[in-house]
This record gives structure tokens, sequence and C-alpha cells, in this order.
């Protein structure tokens, strides 16, 4: 089969199609052909050696987001069945997306809906689990949602276009940070206020926030004054500073924590949940084929993306939109 692999530190370069052998399921685990994947920055970032010493083992197949068709099962599993569809984020490091087959746990892979689409189910598992477990775990909205404000800097991309659903389906009043480009965008994703941040004072005027869920970076200190007694601030890109900040958390008054996914399928469920029922929309900035991974590495690259770059491996994909 082919899969987009690196074997070496570096950019969308290192890539390379490799003719490699279909791998087989274990015990609770299931083969899936492989519809579509898309490309999160987490991709990158370990191929450019984030987590050197300690990534993924080399050569290592690109992508952690998968959706496919199930065609063959480990011993003795009945959760499934060949011909079945199904999504998830496959757990850990390695990855293995980004190729013809993928094998996939039990843990991390749920049943998609009749009415998703292949692409859509691609782009939903590791950026909208890292929002909703962000926004519920780390910082207590969809269990209490309803009259907290939540504040999602960079609420155009892969996890904030997610967040901003998930924070307004949870009944908060949502303000969104983004570019002026996007305003439009992701008001119409829910939010009830837009922050553009290319502005000089961009949060004059703003009431202070139960919650920030920032998806772009790890600056705390920029956020911190925004929250209000209490408040809690939440980083999926967390630095050491976050961590070490976290041990103010007791005596503060204000909250830091870094978001950290753990892929489960009970979660991609109620996202698929949401999705059912019109309160979750796939943002699907780009599209292309699995022979382009590495200019779709490039296109997430950029840091121009909005919403998820789609991997179609059984098409050409389409390209970048803009």
């Amino acid at each position: 089969m082919r899969a987009i692999r690196w074997a070496s530190f570096g950019g969308p370069e290192v890539l390379t199609v490799d003719d490699i052998p279909v791998p087989q399921p274990g015990p609770a685990q299931v083969l899936l052909k492989v519809h579509a994947s898309s490309v999160n920055p987490i991709d990158w970032k370990l191929a450019g050696g984030i987590m050197r010493p300690f990534g993924p083992k080399r050569p290592c197949t690109a992508g952690q987001d998968v959706s496919g068709e199930v065609v063959a099962l480990g011993p003795d599993v009945t959760a499934f069945k060949v011909g079945d569809r199904a999504h998830a984020r496959i757990a850990g490091q390695a990855g293995g997306a980004g190729a013809e087959f993928a094998v996939v746990g039990l843990d991390v892979l749920a049943p998609m809906p009749a009415a998703m689409t292949f692409e859509d189910a691609a782009a939903i598992p590791l950026a909208g689990m890292t929002a909703l477990q962000g926004l519920r775990d780390r910082l207590g909205v969809p269990i209490s949602g309803a009259n907290q404000r939540v504040l999602v800097v960079g609420a155009s991309g892969g996890v904030g276009h997610f967040a901003v659903q998930i924070a307004r389906a949870a009944g908060a009043f949502v303000v969104g940070v983004c570019s002026g480009r996007n305003a439009t965008l992701v008001s119409g994703l829910g939010a009830n206020a837009i922050v553009d941040y290319t502005l000089a004072d961009p949060y004059k005027g703003q009431e202070p926030f139960d919650a920030v869920l920032d998806c772009v970076a790890h600056d705390y200190g920029r956020y911190l004054p925004l929250l209000k007694p209490g408040g809690r601030y939440g980083s999926t890109a967390p630095g050491p500073g976050t961590f070490a900040r976290m041990s103010l958390n007791p005596v503060s008054g204000k909250s830091v924590f870094p978001v950290m996914l753990k892929s489960a399928a009970a979660d991609l469920v109620l996202l698929d949940e949401l999705y059912v029922a019109g309160k979750l929309k796939v943002v699907i900035d780009s599209r292309f084929g699995l022979g382009q991974m590495a200019e779709a590495w490039k296109r997430s690259i950029s840091g121009r993306s909005t919403g998820k770059i789609v991997v179609d491996v059984l098409t050409e994909g389409g390209g970048a939109s803009g």
C-alpha cells in the first residue's frame, strides 16, 4: 500500500511516498480502508523534531486523523463489522492515517453517522476532541456553560472553530478572536462577538471572562488580566511556562492549564451527536490528495488556513482554496 512517511527530521521535504505492507489488526483493533485524513500542526511539528528524542519511532507514517471503511477485524472484535464506516484520532504519536490502510484501536474508534461525509469525519477527531476536552475538562465550560463568558483565541482555526461551536452549544457567551477577514466566518459559527487581534487595542471595552481557551500559543500572561477572579486559562499549545505556572493555581485566584488531548471514542461520539443535531459544522479550508501531503503541510505551516485541511486518500484532492 502507499503510505506517506518521514524518516528524518525536517519540513515537508522529508515526506516520501513509500510502498509498505498492509498492517494487520490485533486484539481490540480493526483495519480501515482509509478514505480521508486531515492535517494538524502536531504532524509537521513532530517531523520537525519538537519531541526529539522522545518522538515516534521512525520511519513514521504521517497523520493522526482518519476516516474510512472497516475491511478486517482483529481477534474477537464484535463492536464493528466489515463494511462499517468509522473514524478516529489514532492514539499516540505514531500516526498512521496518511496511508491507504490503517489499524485503529476500538478505544478510539467511533461509527460515523449516516449523514457524515468521510471528509468531515476525518476533520473532526483531533481538533474536535481537543476543543471539547479543553473546554469541558480544563475550563469546565460544557458542564456549566450557561452564563459564562468564554474567549476563544484562534477562533477560525482547526481547534478554535470547533471550540466556538461547542461552547455555544453549552450555552456560553462566546467571544472569538480572529483577524477581521475571518470575522464573518466566526460569527457564522455562533460567536456572540468578535475581537480583531490586528487592532491596536483589541480587548478594549471587553468585560472579564470566566474562561480563555488559547488555540494559538501559550502566552497566558497576556490573558490573565482578562479573566475574572477564579477564571481559567487553557492552552492547546502549552510551553514549559504553562506547566510551571500551574503550581500557582491554588493560591493565585486565576488558574492556568495545559490542554493535552487523550483520544476517546466516547468523546468522538459526543461530537458526532452535535454534528447530527446541526450544532457542529466542519469548515474545510482546502483538500489535497495523498501524494500531495507535503503541499498540505505547507498550507498548514503558512498559518493562513481556516478550519481544517483535508487529505482525500481515494482521490487527487482539490488543493488550497486561497
